[in-house]
């Protein structure tokens, strides 16, 4: 499971505040003990692990702030450190950076004329570093993360143990018209609702991610004005699937204050119509348009109270460094220099997934299609497999 930092950060005297509530609870940080004057350079570590089969991803970088005032930061990741999870016995499992390969597209300038051969290539890239796809926690048990960098400074995290999370029962799925400027076209999306029995014995919290599957049809339609990025050496793939792991924007944090012990119903997020996801264009069944996937994760109040702190400081109008100062603290911490700042917040999780197919009947008008073309393999999350949902038509 990925988590990420904005690489592209924001210009002027807010720009810090803009790296810091990128923080988002896509990462479940934990609060952490530091004033917004404060920040300089530090280590920021984001992700979790849960009792899922991995591969689970945790991003180690360094953001540093520059010294023009036009200037806002930069994040750079923290290469070839040694990290490894470590759980109540002893028992240590290696993390490996991710090697990722991506075709790039280069099109040609100016634009020829039909027919049309843009130039691809491939890319290697590192990125996050990854649990074994067997690697799993188990609930019960206590893990701790543990950096060594390059220089030798090692930090880790405060102990963390995996305790239940209630199972989800059902989803419904609603129709959502939203808000918009444009009085032709309105904007619209589908509405996720979960429902789950709540424990009444103790305090809950909980965070959800939204997942979705669809596919797409990419024609080549080639012309004078449009290069169509097909790869010449395999001939371009024109149907694939689009996985969507942790959809922006549907993040969402709770406590059970209102509901203790009841059984709730709430709104995780919204799958926007983006002109691809409910594009009739591709061959799939009307009731089987798009496979969305609710993750539901119990969490520590610690972590629920750095969303808050997040939230706070997001609603701060003014300078970075204007009052109120904002006091936080994360469970990473460098072991021999306790006093340096290291934000971030290593979770261990249990979760729990349900999954629902969207009709296209419940949709009372799509968004017009944004007709891609060309190897749709290029596009991000796609795949030519087809993903286990749909393998049952």
């Amino acid at each position: 499971m990925s988590f990420f930092i904005s690489h592209t950060v924001s210009k002027g005297t807010s720009s810090m505040l803009s790296l810091i509530v990128l923080l988002t609870l896509q990462t479940c940080l934990s609060p952490i003990d530091v004033e917004p004057s404060d920040f300089e350079d530090f280590l920021v570590v984001q992700g979790f692990i849960d009792d899922d089969f991995g591969p689970h991803d945790i991003r180690i970088t360094r953001v540093a702030k520059f010294t023009s005032i036009d200037d806002g930061g930069t994040v750079s990741i923290i290469k070839d450190a040694k990290v490894h999870i470590i759980d109540q016995n002893g028992q240590s499992t290696p993390l490996e950076r991710v090697t990722m390969q991506r075709k790039e597209l280069i099109p040609p300038r100016p634009p020829p004329p039909p027919p049309c051969v843009p130039v691809l290539t491939f890319v290697e890239i590192k990125t996050d570093y990854r649990t074994p796809e067997t690697f799993k926690g188990e609930i019960g048990s206590t893990y701790t993360l543990e950096i060594v960098t390059k220089d030798g400074e090692t930090y880790q995290s405060e102990p963390q143990t995996i305790r239940p999370t209630p199972p989800i029962d059902s989803l419904s799925l609603i129709f959502k018209r939203l808000p918009g400027l444009d009085p032709v076209i309105i904007p619209s999306g589908v509405e996720v609702f979960v429902t789950w029995q709540d424990p009444s014995e103790e305090d809950n919290f909980y965070f959800w991610r939204l997942n979705g599957i669809y596919r797409i049809f990419t024609p080549d339609v080639s012309d004078a004005t449009r290069c169509c990025p097909y790869d010449p050496r395999d001939g371009g793939e024109t149907l694939c699937w689009i996985v969507e792991r942790n959809i922006e924007g549907n993040q969402l944090a709770l406590s059970d204050l209102r509901f203790n012990g009841q059984r709730a119903t709430m709104s995780v997020g919204i799958i926007d119509d983006d002109g691809l996801r409910f594009a009739n264009t591709s061959p799939v069944p009307p009731n089987k348009q798009y496979y969305v996937e609710v993750e539901q994760f119990g969490i520590p109040r610690d972590a629920f109270e750095f969303n808050d702190k997040l939230k706070t400081l997001e609603s701060i109008n003014g300078e970075i460094f204007d009052p109120p100062p904002l006091n936080v603290r994360g469970n990473i911490f460098n072991v021999n220099n306790p006093d340096e700042t290291a934000i971030g917040y290593f979770g261990a999780y249990s979760v729990q997934k349900k999954g629902k197919f969207i009709n296209r009947n419940i949709l009372e008008f799509t968004q017009r299609s944004l007709n891609p073309c060309g190897d749709c393999r290029v596009r991000a999350g796609a795949q030519i497999e087809t993903p286990e949902p749909f393998r049952n038509d």
